[in-house]
C-alpha cells in the first residue's frame, strides 16, 4: 500500500504543463483514494486481525503504520521525490500512527470475532470512507484550482462514499444471515409445521 501510495503522487511534465490534464485528474484521483484515511486506517485493523490477540494486535497495529510510513518517505526519497526534510516535514503522521496505530489494531481483533461488538467494529472501514469526503470537504473544493485538481477531489470522494455505503449494507446484510442461522441452530425444530398444522 504504501507503494502504490507513493508510485500514485508520480507526476510527469507533461502533467505539470497542463499538456495532459485528464490523465493528470485520473492520477489525482487514485492519489486522493491510496492516500484516504480511511485506506491507511484498514492497514492497522488488517493487522490486528491477523495477530488476533489483543495485546500483539495493538502493538502490530503501531508497527505496521510505521512501517509503511518508513517504507512511503524512505523509498521516495530514494528515487529523488523528496528529500531529506521529509521526515521533520511528516512527523505528525509518525505521531498518529504511534497514537492510532494501537487502538486501531485492537479494533482488527473485535471486528475478527463475533457478536455485536464485532459486527461494529467491521464497520469502522466502511463508515470512515463514507464520512471523510464531507469531513475533509472534498466535495466543496475551491473554484481557484485547476480543473484537474476539482475533478479529482470530487470523483474521489463519490468513491469513497459509495464504496463505504455498498461495504456497510454487505456486512450488514452479513450479520443478519449469521444471526438467523444463529437462531435456527438454537432452535432446530422452530421452521418445521406442527403436525395439526399440515393439511391433508
Amino acid at each position: 500500500m504504501a507503494l502504490l501510495s507513493l508510485a500514485s503522487n508520480v507526476t510527469s511534465e507533461s502533467q505539470l504543463s497542463a499538456q495532459a490534464n485528464t490523465l493528470l485528474a485520473v492520477r489525482s484521483t487514485f492519489s486522493k483514494l491510496l492516500n484516504s484515511g480511511a485506506v491507511w486506517a484498514g492497514l492497522p485493523i488488517l493487522s490486528g486481525w491477523l495477530v488476533r490477540r489483543p495485546l500483539h494486535a495493538f502493538a502490530a497495529g503501531i508497527v505496521a503504520s510505521l512501517l509503511a510510513l518508513v517504507v512511503h518517505y524512505g523509498v521516495g526519497q530514494l528515487f529523488g521525490m523528496f528529500d531529506e526534510t521529509v521526515w521533520a516535514g511528516n512527523r505528525i503522521w509518525f505521531a498518529l500512527a504511534v497514537v492510532m496505530g494501537g487502538p486501531l489494531g485492537v479494533v482488527g481483533v473485535v471486528a475478527r470475532a463475533g457478536g455485536l461488538p464485532g459486527s461494529i467494529a467491521r464497520l469502522v472501514v466502511p463508515a470512515g470512507a463514507i464520512i471523510e469526503p464531507f469531513f475533509r470537504g472534498m466535495f466543496s473544493v475551491p473554484t481557484l484550482l485547476p480543473w484537474p485538481e476539482r475533478v479529482a477531489s470530487v470523483a474521489a470522494g463519490v468513491v469513497l462514499v459509495a464504496t463505504g455505503i455498498v461495504g456497510s449494507a454487505v456486512l450488514i446484510r452479513q450479520r443478519r444471515k449469521q444471526h438467523v442461522a444463529h437462531r435456527k441452530s438454537q432452535h432446530p425444530g422452530a421452521d418445521r409445521p406442527h403436525p395439526n398444522d399440515i393439511v391433508r
